[in-house]
């Protein structure tokens, strides 16, 4: 995934954050996770967006349906992260992901 792509991505869902719409802003990261190409992003890129879901503010404290398809999806993306750099901040965005799903 080309960054301009991942950065138009990221850009709706943030607004569909603001507009208080969650449901499309979780399946907007789900849509992001699960795209073949997001693999194909940098690390750096794919960090970023993961990061970014991973510490989103204002995440309803109990999980939607639609928020634990989302994180589902994610993990493989982190974990495929985790396996390609072996980053200590990827490792520990990874634990925070699994303890958020319980």
């Amino acid at each position: 995934m080309q960054s301009q792509q991942m950065i138009q991505a990221l850009a709706q869902i943030t607004s569909d954050f603001r507009r208080g719409d969650m449901d499309a802003a979780y399946q907007g990261y789900r849509d992001l996770f699960s795209n073949p190409a997001f693999a194909q992003g940098t690390a750096q890129d794919r960090r970023h967006a993961l990061r970014q879901f991973v510490h989103t503010q204002g995440a309803p404290a109990e999980f939607t349906r639609t928020m634990r398809v989302a994180y589902d999806t994610a993990v493989g993306p982190l974990q495929t992260l985790v396996a390609e750099s072996d980053d200590p901040g990827d490792r520990e965005l990874l634990r925070a992901l699994k303890q958020r799903l319980g």
